[in-house]
């Protein structure tokens, strides 16, 4: 009997010199299937597209303004013949040669699993201050997680920061099941296409899976306009699929502010490389991070209602916030 494909979609513009070990990465994972690369690119002018064929890869090109989170990764997903199908990002580093197969083992061992996602490590490049944020995020644990409402109506019945845990899911470095992806393609969205699946497949009874043993290098160094406009589109997903609004008038933004600034001060000051740093800089690193975040937040919540007051006035607002994310 032939093995199984297991595809794998890179999304590329521009990749950039690391590309290349990427690929060779992903060609030297080890498992019991063959392995099939798929690169869709949107628009590579430094040798991305030359690289990945010399590599093997079947690549796709579309225009760079053809580009959509969810609608390119189902065009990649579309020109794939695996069974199981990963999707990486372009600077998502695999750590070893088991990334895929840890993946691919919670496939083949339950067929309620409609997809997995793995853990994310700071580049060993990164600042102290990305280690200890990103160490305290979710996609960092080193617990395996299943993520299993059971069935519609009691998923339905679970308070919403509940049901956003559940539907978490990351296309960073996650692998998914054709046959559920047939039935759920991903959303047509410039943002949050991941947690949208995750959301439906929930709903639908299918189990998702956080598996820390598929582990990638995934890091960046961003500034304040990043963070406050990756937070405004980040709540607006949340407000739409869950209802979730932390940060909803001005009193909880000055509340939120101190309150994300202590918790990160003391996040950074358990980091020994951070710590370093100083007291006084800590407090500024922590202080700007959670005025922007937070402020992304509040933005995001009262977009809709500015979008009834002053459809111009939001278009702006909107256009720029939503810039380049």
């Amino acid at each position: 009997m032939s093995r199984p494909v297991v595809s794998v979609v890179i999304l590329t513009l521009n990749a950039g010199r690391e590309f290349e070990e990427l690929l060779r990465r992903v060609s030297g994972q080890r498992g019991e299937f063959e392995v099939e690369m798929v690169v869709v690119d949107s628009g590579s002018t430094d040798g991305t597209v030359e690289l990945a064929r010399r590599y093997g890869a079947t690549v796709h090109r579309i225009r760079k303004e053809e580009f959509n989170h969810g609608a390119t990764r189902n065009l990649g997903i579309s020109l794939s013949s695996g069974e199981y199908v990963a999707l990486l990002v372009q600077d998502a580093l695999p750590l070893d040669e088991s990334w895929l197969a840890a993946m691919v083992e919670n496939l083949e061992r339950d067929e309620r699993v409609a997809g997995v996602y793995g853990r994310q490590l700071a580049r060993p490049d990164a600042s102290a201050f990305t280690r200890a944020l990103l160490g305290s995020l979710a996609t960092a644990s080193v617990e395996r997680r299943e993520q299993f409402a059971g069935d519609p109506e009691r998923y339905g019945s679970l308070p919403p920061a509940k049901r956003r845990r559940l539907a978490a899911f990351d296309n960073v470095s996650s692998c998914i099941r054709r046959s559920v992806w047939e039935r759920f393609p991903f959303d047509r969205t410039d943002f949050g296409e991941d947690i949208r699946w995750g959301k439906r497949v929930v709903e639908a009874g299918y189990k998702l899976v956080y598996e820390p043993r598929s582990a990638v290098y995934h890091s960046h160094e961003r500034g304040a306009m990043y963070d406050l406009r990756r937070y405004y589109v980040n709540q607006r997903v949340l407000m739409e699929l869950f209802g979730l609004r932390p940060v909803s008038n001005l009193a909880r933004l000055l509340v939120a502010i101190p309150r994300s600034t202590l918790y990160l001060y003391r996040l950074l000051r358990r980091n020994e490389e951070a710590a370093a740093a100083g007291a006084l800089l800590l407090l500024a690193a922590a202080a700007r991070y959670a005025a922007t975040s937070q402020l992304g937040n509040y933005l995001g919540v009262k977009s809709a209602a500015l979008a009834r007051l002053s459809p111009r006035l939001y278009g702006r607002l909107h256009g720029f916030l939503s810039r380049g994310i």
